[in-house]
C-alpha cells in the first residue's frame, strides 16, 4: 500500500525531472511527495532546483504535525500535502504543479467541472492549507484540484496516476482557455535591439512574443499579477511601452521613462542602487524594479541574472498573460499582497536557488 523510503525517494526525483520535461513546472515552483506509511511521506525540499536534487536532499515529514527529520527544510507547501494525505488514505503520491493552462484557469478563482478550486491564500500559509483541506474534504470523489492564483494539486494512488491526472487537467484547461480567448494574436512587427539594454544586475535578456503576450501588448494596459509566481519572479505588475530600447531599460530598473523628467526622478531614482550594487535588492525591487516589460509590436522583454533566469521569467510572463486574457471574473492580486510575495521571493527563495 505504501512505498518503501528508498523507492519513494527515487520516484520523487524521477517525478521532478519528468515535470520539468513536460513543462508542468519551472525551476523550484511546485512540489512532489510520496507516502511511505500512514503517517509519513517524502517531499521535495524548499527552494531547490529539481534537476540538481539527489535522494538525500528529500525530506521525511509526518502527516500529523508536519514535523520533519534532518537539517534540510521541506517544501513550504508540506502542510497542503499533509492535509491531503490525512483526508485520503488511498492516496500514495501527490504533485503540486504550476502548469500553464491550469494555472491560467485557476487565476479566475472558480471551480470547473473536472476540478474544484480551493480559495486563495498566500503560499505556504496555514490559511492555504486549511482552504485546500476544505476543498479536498468537500469533494471526496475528485482527485484534481485548482488552487486559486497558484496552480494545481493532483492526487494519485501512485506516481503514474498523479501524472495522468495532471496531463488530463492541463488538456481540459487548454480547451477552456482557447474556447474563450482566440489564441491567434497579431504577430510582432517592430524591430527591437536587445543588445542596447545594458543592465549589470540583469545581463541576460530574452524576448518572447506568443499570442497571449501579443494580445496584452495590443491592449496597451499595465498587466497585473494574476498568478502568484508572476508577482514573485517578475514583480507586482508589468508595463506596456512603445518600441524603445531606452525606455525598456528604464522600466526594468525602475527609472522614469519621461525624457523631460528632472532631479532624482530623471537622473537617479532609488532603484539606481539596483545596478550600482550589482544585483537585485529585495527592498527596492519589490517596490519598483521589474524583470519584464511589454513592448508594443515586439513582445515581452525579460531580463535575468542568468540565462536560465531569463528563460524562466519568459515562461511566467507568458502564463500570466494567458491568465490576464482568460480571466473575466477576478481581478489581479492586490498591490500589497503582490509586493509582499516579491519581497519574500527575492530575499529567500531566489537565494536558495543560488546556493
Amino acid at each position: 500500500m505504501y512505498y518503501s523510503e528508498t523507492e519513494a525517494r527515487k520516484l520523487v526525483i524521477e517525478a521532478g525531472l519528468r515535470l520539468l520535461e513536460n513543462k508542468l513546472i519551472a525551476r523550484t515552483w511546485g512540489n512532489i511527495s510520496a507516502r511511505i506509511s500512514k503517517n509519513e511521506f517524502i517531499i521535495t525540499p524548499s527552494g531547490r532546483a529539481y534537476d540538481r536534487l539527489t535522494p538525500a536532499d528529500l525530506v521525511k515529514v509526518r502527516v500529523s504535525d508536519c514535523s520533519y527529520t534532518g537539517n534540510v527544510k521541506p517544501s513550504s507547501e508540506k502542510g497542503v500535502h499533509a492535509a491531503a494525505y490525512a483526508l485520503r488514505s488511498n492516496v500514495g503520491f501527490i504533485i503540486h504543479t504550476h502548469q500553464y493552462y491550469a494555472s491560467a484557469v485557476a487565476a479566475e478563482c472558480r471551480s470547473i467541472r473536472t476540478a474544484p478550486c480551493a480559495a486563495y491564500a498566500l503560499p505556504g500559509t496555514t490559511k492555504l492549507r486549511r482552504y485546500v483541506a476544505d476543498c479536498v474534504r468537500n469533494n471526496p470523489y475528485e482527485n484534481a484540484f485548482l488552487m486559486a492564483r497558484h496552480g494545481t494539486l493532483l492526487l494519485g494512488s501512485d506516481m503514474e496516476e498523479a501524472f495522468a491526472r495532471a496531463e488530463e487537467l492541463e488538456n481540459r484547461c487548454r480547451e477552456i482557455v482557447e474556447a474563450r480567448v482566440n489564441p491567434h494574436a497579431a504577430e510582432a512587427y517592430n524591430t527591437f535591439d536587445a543588445s542596447k539594454i545594458n543592465i549589470r544586475a540583469l545581463p541576460f535578456v530574452k524576448i518572447v512574443n506568443d499570442p497571449y503576450i501579443m494580445k496584452c501588448c495590443e491592449k496597451g494596459r499595465t498587466v497585473g499579477s494574476y498568478i502568484d509566481d508572476f508577482a514573485q519572479i517578475v514583480g507586482p505588475d508589468m508595463q506596456v511601452i512603445d518600441c524603445d530600447e531606452w525606455a525598456a531599460e528604464r522600466v526594468l530598473l525602475g527609472y522614469s521613462t519621461n525624457r523631460a523628467a528632472k532631479g532624482l526622478i530623471g537622473k537617479m531614482p532609488m532603484t539606481g542602487a539596483l545596478d550600482l550594487m550589482g544585483g537585485q535588492q529585495p527592498a527596492l525591487n519589490s517596490a519598483i524594479g521589474r524583470n519584464a516589460v511589454l513592448v508594443k509590436g515586439v513582445g515581452a522583454v525579460c531580463a535575468g541574472k542568468t540565462r536560465s533566469d531569463a528563460e524562466a521569467i519568459a515562461m511566467i510572463v507568458s502564463k500570466n498573460c494567458a491568465a490576464a486574457c482568460y480571466t473575466k471574473y477576478a481581478r489581479p492580486l492586490g498591490s500589497i499582497d503582490a509586493r509582499l510575495q516579491r519581497y519574500i521571493y527575492l530575499s529567500k527563495y531566489s537565494k536558495q536557488m543560488e546556493a
